[in-house]
């Protein structure tokens, strides 16, 4: 018996397009979700569906996201998508954060980093390094709560990509 066996149906619904009803039932699949995929396969599912969604959704959700993280939440998470953006330097990171309308003062740091920061890195990742956006993005499977603020269009497109993953247990 798989660990996803409890949820085969829910993420076939998704699978083949038929998602929720509304924003509370997605929320609920997503506590569904998150309780029976072990979290190391929701991380690696996580990226590549937020991936999927138009960069400036991406933006959207992941700013409205960070508005509901501790300073040290926004912090770690900055901290991920800063780290692997910054294969050319510290100083080429600061240029770049100037280049996106992020303060260079935020590489030293993250904490302080607004949710509109947060959203503008990310959305910058997404399009430019999805190694990168791919990996900090794992951060949401530990973080439930704030997958839901992500909305109803993110969770649909975990659930799908999870359905895609894992066509042999589904």
């Amino acid at each position: 018996m798989s660990s996803l066996d409890p949820i085969n149906d829910l993420l076939r619904r998704y699978g083949v397009g038929d998602g929720p009803a509304n924003r509370e039932e997605a929320r609920q699949h997503y506590d569904q979700i998150a309780q029976a995929v072990p979290q190391d396969v929701l991380a690696s599912a996580i990226g590549p569906a937020l991936g999927s969604l138009p960069e400036d959704q991406v933006e959207t959700r992941v700013r409205n996201s960070a508005t509901e993280m501790t300073p040290d939440q926004r912090g770690n998470f900055l901290q991920t998508l800063l780290s692997g953006l910054a294969s050319g330097g510290a100083s080429q990171l600061g240029s770049l954060l100037q280049q996106i309308g992020v303060s260079p003062q935020v590489a030293q740091n993250p904490q302080q980093a607004s949710p509109e920061d947060v959203g503008k890195v990310a959305a910058y990742a997404k399009q430019e390094r999805p190694d990168v956006f791919h990996q900090a993005m794992g951060f949401y499977a530990k973080h439930p709560t704030l997958v839901k603020v992500l909305g109803t269009m993110a969770i649909a497109a975990i659930a799908k990509n999870l359905f895609q993953k894992r066509p042999g247990l589904v």
